[in-house]
């Protein structure tokens, strides 16, 4: 990924996810990139190609800070947005979807029994950075 394609990128999870998220290449890596906020890594997007086409997925892990987790307050946490709420998927314990206001954005999937860790995924696709799409 160039400079160019990250910054759109940044822009559109700035307006997604929080303002303050930065993106840095991946030292011999031109398929991913690191997510940064607060100075810290918190995550990575992978580039996926195909038939010309683009697609960006976008994998954050969450740690529960305790025993009884509360998915909403991790991940609002996590990104700093309490614009971002967790809904229980129908027929599925392992996953929930992840809501922007009232837009579904994402996916939090279950990593172990315990519910201690879990895995933040969106995907994003080329058009999903155009300036002008509506979010």
């Amino acid at each position: 990924m160039d400079r160019q394609e990250l910054d759109r990128l940044q822009t559109y999870l700035r307006r997604m996810l929080n303002p303050e998220i930065g993106l840095a290449a991946r030292a011999r890596r031109d398929d991913m990139a690191e997510i940064i906020l607060n100075d810290e890594p918190i995550g990575r997007i992978t580039l996926d190609e195909e038939d010309g086409e683009k697609a960006y997925n976008v994998t954050v892990p969450i740690e529960m800070p305790s025993a009884q987790p509360n998915l909403n307050e991790a991940v609002r946490g996590k990104f700093g947005n309490p614009r971002l709420r967790v809904v229980p998927r129908p027929k599925k314990t392992d996953s929930s979807e992840i809501y922007l206001d009232d837009e579904y954005i994402a996916v939090l999937f279950r990593d172990d029994a315990s519910g201690r860790t879990w895995t933040f995924e969106m995907a994003v696709l080329d058009f999903d950075l155009d300036p002008d799409a509506q979010i």
